[in-house]
């Protein structure tokens, strides 16, 4: 299968080509708030580098979400409209399993944190790395942190804490999609909208 992943779903903004399952480009930078400047150039690029016809696109990977508003609604909004263009489906990626899967994680039962604003923090638990749980919201001092922690963005909350970083990557959103094709696919996509997950309420 050939495959196009995105993730923006963080400062980071990647996006990798996958041809017969295998990723055969990646692109990705830390570029906080320049992702609906950079997403464009970054597609152009992978195609014209790989010698890609991107015709030969089968399916758009893309991270749902939680994580940024605004990049979340950039790489969505990219996504639709290739593949409304190229007439192909949609496969949406948790963003939270993304960081989860990472290479540096080497154990099998974990909580994953990616940081919101202030306080507030997306988290969800693993056991044998498969999730235990729906993606939250909670104020960080909330949440049950006596678990090997993988997070991205939430250095300054866990300076107390034992963690392993890692962030979203573009190529771990193609690899997961692939995994899960038939089931997470979505042929008609349009309709579809990030999971920001309300991250408080203002009382």
């Amino acid at each position: 299968m050939n495959l196009l992943s995105i993730d923006t779903s963080t400062d980071w903004c990647g996006i990798s080509l996958f041809k017969d399952s295998k990723c055969k480009k990646l692109i990705e930078k830390h570029i906080p708030k320049k992702h609906s400047e950079m997403l464009p150039i970054f597609f152009d690029s992978i195609i014209k580098d790989s010698g890609f016809n991107k015709n030969s696109i089968d399916a758009i990977a893309v991270s749902i979400g939680p994580g940024s508003f605004t990049g979340l609604r950039i790489g969505l909004g990219f996504s639709k409209g290739l593949a409304y263009a190229l007439n192909k489906p949609i496969v949406p990626v948790p963003t939270l399993k993304v960081i989860g899967n990472d290479s540096v994680v080497k154990f099998n039962d974990f909580i994953v944190l990616l940081f919101s604003h202030r306080n507030i923090v997306y988290h969800q638990e693993f056991l044998n790395k498969k999730p235990e749980d729906s993606p939250k919201s909670s104020a960080f001092d909330e949440i049950d942190l006596n678990k090997n922690i993988v997070q991205y963005g939430c250095e300054n909350l866990l300076s107390s804490k034992s963690y392993h970083t890692a962030h979203p990557s573009a190529e771990v959103v193609g690899n997961l999609a692939l995994q899960n094709f038939n089931e997470w696919k979505i042929d008609e996509p349009f309709t579809l909208t990030s999971n920001y997950i309300s991250p408080f309420e203002i009382s």
